[in-house]
């Protein structure tokens, strides 16, 4: 499961709409971030916070996804989720699925989503799962250098 609970989906869009960062127009953190725009700092809590432009009613929705504000948090952490989509980045450059990086994807998986998903040992099957959270990861910067 990728997606947040309703319920927990219905109290973060709630937080995000009562933010004073909220754009209505745009349904957005911030201004809406379009193509390669930098995010918008702003103090909060007398610290500097990027907003993420994203569009909440999307982003809310999304089980491992957080508030640059840290008003509500997803399944995983930042750390995490930067450990989880380099996985995934290296699996995907790898062409080729392993047993090992298969168990260790599902493991990520039951986190970023906090359910267990039902295991699946085709390849082009869990290729796709793979593209669907670095899509949905996109918002993650990761430094592959490291």
């Amino acid at each position: 499961m990728l997606f947040a609970k309703s319920n927990e989906y219905k109290r973060r869009l709630e937080i995000c709409r009562t933010c004073k960062f909220f754009e209505p127009s745009t349904q957005s953190c911030g201004p809406l971030i379009v193509g390669e725009e930098v995010e918008t700092e702003v103090l909060f809590r007398k610290k500097s916070i990027k907003l993420c432009g994203c569009v909440m009613p999307i982003k809310a929705k999304l089980a491992f996804a957080s508030c640059p504000a840290s008003k509500w948090n997803g399944v995983l952490s930042m750390d995490e989720q930067i450990e989880f989509k380099r996985f995934l980045l290296d699996m995907k450059a790898q062409g080729r699925l392993e047993q090992n990086d298969m168990l260790k994807f599902y493991s990520f998986k039951d986190k970023a989503t906090g359910a267990f998903n039902e295991r699946s040992t085709c390849p082009p099957c869990v290729k796709k799962d793979i593209n669907t959270f670095l899509e949905s990861m996109k918002d993650v910067d990761v430094d592959l250098n490291n």
